[in-house]
């Protein structure tokens, strides 16, 4: 990878600095209560992938409530707060804000998926001088596991990021090789849809995400999504709390993906 080429900075995404995830008003948020259908993983948990029918219909190639989703192993992590890395983050950092994410993984022959879906007791779609919407991202490393899950450990461990906020219907393809280097890739290849469920007012809001990329693209930077394990890491931004850029909560470190499906999974 070419040194230079992780220079432009995305003022979208400021100093996406520590690919993390911001609180989600988890304070409003009902105690978790553990879901026996739910895997619990922690950093360094190494998890698979299911399978999709390459027939399966969906009738949305991202629908985040499509009931296929029902039949795939779910996944929860915890995250915190991303370590401050300059003052102004200093300012804004709240250690008690932690919070979850639950996800699942799934691929059919020609195609990668990830589902997230997190609690956040408001619903934040605009970016103006004093409001901010919500956002999440996976972090993938390109490299290989020691790469730095912040941002990258430079132009030879870079990471590939896709990034969703809330309010927009595309997923910014990203990369980045440390902090200030993220950079807008020419080839735009993710998408995504997300929905926002408030269907029991006051308690159980939160966002479902789709993501997706077909698995074979070319161009640097692009994570390989067709064979071995892979790095993965989520970020979330809550817009009520003024998140944005490196101001986010996280999962602190890799989750390794075996990106091999298993076989007769949500047939």
């Amino acid at each position: 990878m070419k040194g230079n080429t992780l220079i432009r900075k995305t003022t979208a995404l400021g100093a996406l600095m520590t690919l993390a995830f911001s609180p989600l008003a988890l304070a409003e948020s009902a105690p978790y209560e553990p879901d026996p259908t739910v895997m619990e993983v922690t950093t360094g948990s190494e998890v698979s992938i299911s399978r999709l029918p390459d027939n399966v219909y969906l009738r949305d190639v991202n629908d985040p409530d499509d009931i296929i989703w029902d039949r795939i192993p779910a996944y929860r992590i915890g995250l915190i707060p991303a370590p401050p890395v300059h003052p102004s983050p200093q300012l804004r950092y709240d250690p008690q804000k932690n919070g979850h994410v639950y996800f699942q993984l799934a691929r059919t022959s020609d195609r990668f998926y990830v589902r997230m879906r997190w609690p956040d007791a408001t619903q934040n779609q605009s970016n103006t001088v004093d409001t901010f919407s919500d956002g999440a991202a996976i972090q993938f490393a390109v490299n290989g596991e020691d790469t730095n899950f912040m941002m990258g450990s430079g132009p030879d461990k870079p990471v590939n990021i896709w990034y969703w906020r809330a309010g927009r219907h595309d997923i910014e393809n990203l990369a980045a090789g440390g902090f200030g280097s993220t950079t807008t890739l020419p080839d735009q290849v993710v998408t995504g849809k997300a929905s926002y469920h408030a269907d029991d007012p006051g308690q159980n809001q939160y966002w479902q995400l789709v993501m997706s990329r077909e698995l074979d693209v070319s161009g640097e930077h692009q994570i390989d999504l067709q064979n071995g394990r892979v790095p993965l890491s989520f970020a979330l931004w809550q817009g009520e709390d003024g998140q944005r850029d490196g101001n986010k909560v996280i999962n602190m470190g890799w989750i390794m993906v075996d990106v091999e499906p298993n076989s007769g999974d949500a047939q």
